[in-house]
């Protein structure tokens, strides 16, 4: 065995020393360095992630903009309702049973589901039911104050409300569970009614659990902007009950269509399609004869025939429909022949209750028979022989020429979705010779 003379074993000290300390220098300075990184180049990233396992978020719903008719009345809000959830892992074991059969009797919602989300002791949150009212809430509250329960959350919500039922369904439109837009002036004006969520930001210990109040963080909610239509809401009651009443008179199939325009601006004070459906129930299908055909119905085919009826019954009639608009458009006709200067006011035609064109015979509504009339009278009495003859004269050019001049063959452009954008209208070289003689066929 070989003995080291205190020389050697003094080198052998220094050299171990002097390793000891790179690989100290190494390895600190690493760390160091690695700590250095960190601090000075993203320092938020390990920030926000630090936040995101400290912190539990809670939204507040914003309330949704109101709707108004030009004369103050309040056709849409928001009303304050609350949702209850639950997080299983804060609820005791000796509570789940109990909870379960208690909260789905105040919720009314299936006892055995809820005991199933209960019993999945890893779950943080669970959705028992949204949009109950201060009374369910109160209950909830109350059954876990008394029994002290932990992890049952009670988060106040929003829900649309429309005031005055079915009045003007098919303008306003209505929204989904979460409040946005669906149909109607509701879908048009989403982003304008829409508010600003708010949020509360609680400390949470490393098991979940909430920490003390006084950690929590408030950001309030902003509510939407109110909307004020140029709708009436006096007019508009006055053309539904015309409208509605005519529907039931005459027996109509397809619903009934009115609209009360300002002839200065074109704003329009009134606008329905009758029967109207409550936009607060809007799957609700309000023609009982198309609701038991339905019901009769199972399975996929129930489904598409219940999506269909809906559909309809959504329709905006007024600016979704075709519509051929009978002896209204002899204004045009009139205003077209007198503007071209192929007649005037004098001008004499005649009408033998009927006129033969083409092979095809028109007669004059309800068996008239004006005999000679000038064209002022001929447009006073909207009768239909004196108006083909007046189409002949203005011939088919300049006939269309004005369906482009009065605008008639383009979309009004109305800030409501589901306007037609085409428009059935005829055009010179496709007319016929019945056509060529003005709208003969409208009476």
């Amino acid at each position: 065995m070989r003995h080291l003379t205190p020389q050697q074993s003094r080198l052998m000290r220094r050299r171990a020393r002097m390793l000891a300390a790179v690989l100290a220098v190494v390895c600190f300075g690493g760390l160091l360095a690695r700590l250095c990184f960190l601090q000075l180049f993203d320092p938020e990233g390990y920030a926000r992630r630090a936040a995101d396992q400290q912190l539990r978020g809670a939204t507040l719903p914003a309330a949704r903009g109101e709707i108004y008719s030009a004369d103050g009345v309040l056709l849409a809000a928001s009303e304050t309702c609350w949702t209850i959830r639950a997080a299983p892992r804060e609820l005791a074991d000796e509570l789940v049973e109990p909870a379960a059969r208690a909260l789905s009797e105040i919720l009314e919602i299936d006892y055995d589901d809820t005991l199933a989300q209960f019993s999945q002791r890893s779950s943080n949150d669970c959705l028992l039911r949204r949009r109950v009212d201060r009374q369910t809430a109160d209950a909830v509250r109350d059954w876990c104050t008394a029994n002290g329960a932990q992890g049952i959350q009670i988060r106040q919500d929003t829900k649309r409300v429309y005031p005055q039922g079915d009045f003007m369904g098919g303008i306003l439109g209505f929204t989904d569970v979460d409040n946005a837009g669906l149909w109607g002036l509701e879908l048009r004006y989403n982003d304008v009614l829409t508010g600003q969520n708010g949020q509360i930001l609680t400390a949470k210990n490393a098991w979940g659990y909430d920490m003390p109040t006084h950690y929590q963080t408030l950001v309030e909610a902003v509510p939407g902007n109110s909307l004020t239509l140029t709708i009436d809401a006096n007019i508009q009651h006055w053309l539904e009950s015309a409208v509605s009443a005519a529907v039931q008179e005459h027996k109509v199939a397809q619903r009934g269509v009115g609209i009360v325009m300002d002839v200065h601006t074109g704003a329009v004070l009134a606008m329905t399609s009758q029967p109207d459906y409550d936009p607060n129930t809007p799957r609700l299908l309000i023609d009982d004869e198309v609701r038991a055909q339905v019901d009769a119905l199972t399975g996929e085919a129930r489904s598409e025939a219940l999506q269909k009826a809906q559909q309809t019954q959504w329709r905006n009639k007024a600016i979704s429909d075709l519509y051929e608009p009978g002896s209204v458009f002899k204004l045009i006709t009139a205003s077209a022949a007198l503007d071209t200067g192929v007649c005037k006011p004098t001008d004499l035609f005649v009408c033998a209750g009927k006129i033969k064109v083409a092979g095809t015979t028109f007669r004059c509504a309800n068996g008239h028979i004006h005999g000679t009339e000038t064209f002022a009278q001929g447009l006073a009495a909207s009768c239909n022989p004196c108006f083909i003859q007046i189409g002949a004269r203005l011939g088919k050019e300049n006939f269309c020429d004005y369906f482009a001049a009065f605008g008639l063959r383009e979309a009004t452009g109305i800030d409501l979705p589901g306007e037609i954008k085409r428009s059935e209208y005829y055009t010179a070289d496709r007319m016929g010779l019945v056509q060529s003689f003005g709208l003969c066929h409208f009476s």
